[in-house]
């Protein structure tokens, strides 16, 4: 490992690479939490309309799928920050 970064520019192209297969799978999973969060914000207007609850309800299991799929989409820090943020310590 060389202490300048564009010298190891073959590892950027992976990532790089990564990057654009990744995309829509992360774009959708931010349209569906946006999509949750309308949702239960429409189901607190009115509690007891059965069809924003079960949306709801189909929204978070299509969330659980993607994180099953995607375990890095539910981390605290986004990836570039753990490959390119300073070390801790």
């Amino acid at each position: 490992m060389s202490m300048f970064f564009f010298d190891e520019a073959d590892e950027l192209e992976e990532y790089q690479t990564f990057r654009r297969q990744d995309q829509p799978l992360e774009l959708e999973y931010e349209k569906l939490r946006v999509a949750l969060r309308d949702a239960e914000t429409a189901l607190k207007g009115n509690p007891m309309d059965t069809a924003p609850a079960g949306r709801v309800a189909e929204i978070k299991d299509r969330l659980t799928a993607l994180e099953k799929q995607a375990p890095r989409l539910n981390y605290d820090y986004p990836v570039e920050y753990r490959l390119w943020g300073p070390p801790h310590g």
